[in-house]
C-alpha cells in the first residue's frame, strides 16, 4: 500500500471511530546529550584544515591579520557543516585558534563568554529548569487538554500556543525539554486510531518552538548573535528585536496551523475527557514552590522589557545589559529560595554557551579585523547591477539553505557580521538586513539539523522523515516572505533605534 492510501485509510479510520480519553500516562523524557551522531572524523578535519589554509592563500592580497581570520572563519565553517566536531566544541575552539594566530589576546579570545547576552541565556536556561523541576509541565499538559474541551483542532492551537511562548523566554533547546514531555504524555491519553492528531500535535511543536522563539530576544540563538553584535552602539535591544519579531512569529503560527490542518486531517468530533479531567481534580491549585516560580518567571519578563525602556528613559542607549541584570537577579532569587540547587545545573545544556560564546568572538572578528568588509565588498559590487532589495532577499536564502545543514546558531555566527559591514558600505542602517538574516536562520526545521527541537521530535519515531521535510519546506515559504515583508514595512521608529 502506497503512502497516500495509508494516510486515506489513517483518516477513514479517525472519522469512523472515537474512543473516550484514557488516563494520562507521564512520560519519562531524557534529554539526550547527543542530538545528532557527532563522529569525529580525521578525514573531515584533514578537509577542513586544507579549506582554511586554500582561503588563507587565496586572501594574499589582504592585510595578515584579514587572512588569518578568514581561514579560522573557513577552518570553523568547515567544522560545522562536516560535523567534525560537536558543535559547542567548535565554538569553543575558536578563541583558542584567534589566539594562537595572535589575532586577539586569550583575555580578548574569551571576553565574548562574559557578554550580556551570555547571562541573558543563562536566566532563561534556569527558568526553563525551574519550571520542569516543579512540576509546571504537568500543570501545562492537564490543561491543554482540558480547556480544549475534547476539539481536536482547539488542543492543537493550544498546544502550539504554549510551546510558542515558552520559546519566546528560552532556548529552544529548554522550550523543547519542557514541552515535549508534556505533548509525549497527552498522547497516551489519546485513541491511538487518530494518527493525524498525533503527527498534528508533535509537527506542530517542532514548528512553533522555532516560530515562537522568532518573537524574542530569548527566543534563539541567532537572535542574541544579532543583538551582541547590533549592540554595539546601536542602542538595539529587547524592545527593538520584539517589533519585528512579534509580527512574523505571530502571523507565521496561524499560517503554520492552518497549513498541519490541512495536510493532516481529523475528524470534527469531541473527544470524551472524564478520566483526564478527574486526574487533573486531583492535581489542582498550585503549591508554594509553583507561585514562586510562576511570579519570578512573569516578573522576570516584565522586566526585560522595562529595562530597556529605563535605559532610554536615563538618557542612554538601549541595550540587552539591563536584561542581563534581571537574568542574574532572577537566577539569584530561585537559589535563595531553595527553588533550585546545584544538582538542577547539571541538567542545564551549559554547552549552548560554548556555541554562542565562540559565534560571537567569530563575529567581531570578521567586523574588528575587516574580513567581513572585504566579503560585504564584494556583495555591495553586486548591488550596483541589481535593485537594492534584491540583496535582503539574497542573504535570507542563503542563511535560510544554510541554517537547515549547519546549526542555526553557525549559521548566524557566519552571516550577521557579513550584513552588517554590507550595510556600512551601503550607507544604511543594519539593523533591516541583519533581521532579515536572523529570523531566516531560525527558520530551521525543515530538517532535523538546524535545532534540536525538530531532531527531538523526529527522534519520537511518531514522524516520518518526509513528513518532516515536506511541513517544513511548506511553511518555511510563506514564514521567509512574512520576514521580508516585516523587514521592508516596518522601519523601526526612529526613538527606538537611536543611540
Amino acid at each position: 500500500m502506497t503512502s497516500s492510501r495509508k494516510e486515506k485509510a489513517n483518516t477513514k479510520v479517525e472519522q469512523e471511530t472515537c474512543r473516550s480519553c484514557k488516563r494520562i500516562e507521564w512520560v519519562t523524557f531524557v534529554m539526550p546529550r547527543k542530538l545528532h551522531s557527532f563522529i569525529y572524523s580525521k578525514r573531515n578535519l584533514f578537509i577542513a584544515i586544507i579549506v582554511a589554509v586554500i582561503v588563507y592563500f587565496l586572501a594574499s592580497g589582504q592585510p595578515e591579520m584579514v587572512r588569518r581570520v578568514v581561514a579560522t572563519f573557513a577552518f570553523a565553517a568547515g567544522c560545522w557543516v562536516l560535523e567534525v566536531f560537536p558543535l559547542p566544541i567548535t565554538g569553543l575552539m575558536i578563541p583558542v585558534v584567534l589566539s594562537l594566530l595572535g589575532v586577539f589576546s586569550p583575555s580578548e579570545a574569551f571576553a565574548p563568554f562574559s557578554n550580556s547576552i551570555i547571562f541573558l541565556m543563562i536566566g532563561g536556561l534556569v527558568l526553563g529548569q525551574a519550571i520542569k523541576k516543579h512540576g509546571l509541565d504537568k500543570w501545562i499538559g492537564y490543561n491543554l487538554i482540558a480547556y480544549s474541551k475534547g476539539k481536536i483542532d482547539r488542543l492543537i492551537i493550544l498546544t502550539m500556543s504554549v510551546t510558542a511562548f515558552l520559546s519566546m523566554w528560552m532556548s529552544n533547546t529548554v522550550a523543547i525539554a519542557v514541552i515535549l514531555p508534556v505533548a509525549l504524555s497527552i498522547l497516551t491519553a489519546i485513541p491511538p486510531e487518530l494518527v493525524n492528531l498525533r503527527k498534528k500535535m508533535l509537527l506542530g511543536i517542532s514548528l512553533s518552538t522555532s516560530l515562537g522563539g522568532m518573537a524574542m530576544l530569548t527566543g534563539s540563538t541567532p537572535a542574541m548573535i544579532a543583538a551582541a553584535l547590533l549592540g554595539q552602539g546601536s542602542g538595539f535591544g529587547f524592545v527593538q528585536w520584539a517589533y519585528y519579531g512579534v509580527p512574523v512569529s505571530l502571523s507565521s503560527l496561524v499560517i503554520a496551523f492552518m497549513i498541519l490542518k490541512k495536510m493532516f486531517p481529523s475528524p470534527k468530533l469531541t473527544l470524551n475527557l472524564d478520566e483526564v479531567l478527574k486526574q487533573k481534580k486531583q492535581t489542582e491549585g498550585f503549591n508554594s514552590s509553583q507561585k514562586k516560580v510562576i511570579t519570578i518567571f512573569l516578573g522576570t519578563i516584565v522586566l526585560w522589557f522595562l529595562g530597556g525602556q529605563i535605559e532610554t528613559m536615563l538618557g542612554m542607549a538601549a541595550s540587552i545589559s539591563s536584561a542581563a541584570i534581571v537574568s542574574i537577579i532572577a537566577v539569584l532569587v530561585m537559589f535563595g529560595l531553595n527553588l533550585l540547587d546545584l544538582r538542577d545545573l547539571q541538567a542545564i545544556p551549559w554547552e549552548l554557551v560554548f556555541l554562542v560564546g565562540g559565534g560571537l568572538l567569530l563575529g567581531e572578528a570578521m567586523i574588528a579585523s575587516g574580513a567581513a568588509g572585504q566579503i560585504s565588498g564584494t556583495l555591495f559590487a553586486l548591488n550596483s547591477v541589481v535593485p537594492a532589495f534584491v540583496l535582503p532577499i539574497v542573504f535570507a536564502l542563503i542563511s535560510l539553505v544554510l541554517t537547515n545543514f549547519i546549526s542555526n546558531s553557525a549559521t548566524g555566527a557566519m552571516l550577521i557580521p557579513i550584513a552588517i559591514e554590507t550595510s556600512r558600505l551601503l550607507g544604511i542602517t543594519p539593523v533591516p538586513l541583519v533581521m532579515a538574516v536572523s529570523l531566516s536562520a531560525i527558520i530551521a526545521f525543515i530538517t532535523p539539523v538546524g535545532v534540536p527541537s525538530t531532531a527531538l521530535v523526529y527522534s519520537t519515531g511518531r514522524v516520518s522523515k518526509g513528513e518532516l521535510i515536506k511541513a517544513g519546506v511548506i511553511i518555511a515559504i510563506p514564514t521567509l516572505i512574512i520576514s521580508l515583508l516585516a523587514v521592508w514595512f516596518l522601519p523601526a521608529p526612529q526613538v527606538l533605534f537611536s543611540p
